[in-house]
């Protein structure tokens, strides 16, 4: 399994090498979201003002919060014990 992971890192290294691989996969990224919204769309919406949808948009949204806020807080941190070495200001790379 360690060796499938290495094997696709370092694909997606030489695939992110070259600028026209990387435009291309965001051009076919959009094309797939364009089409996945015109095919799904209403559907979506639809189930995003029940009760079910709106729990889990709402959940979701709080999952996001908390992960940015405990990455600024592990960096504070990472600054903190620092800065005694590097004199870098606590909110200064935030």
């Amino acid at each position: 399994m360690n060796t499938q992971i290495k094997m696709l890192h370092n694909i997606l290294k030489k695939w992110y090498y070259y600028q026209e691989l990387k435009e291309l996969s965001i051009v076919a990224v959009i094309i797939l979201s364009a089409w996945f919204l015109l095919n799904y769309g209403k559907s979506i919406l639809h189930w995003l003002f029940t009760e079910t949808g709106a729990t889990y948009t709402v959940f979701f949204m709080a999952s996001i919060v908390i992960a940015i806020a405990i990455k600024i807080y592990y960096r504070i941190m990472v600054i903190k014990y620092h800065e005694k070495d590097t004199r870098i200001k606590l909110f200064e790379n935030i």
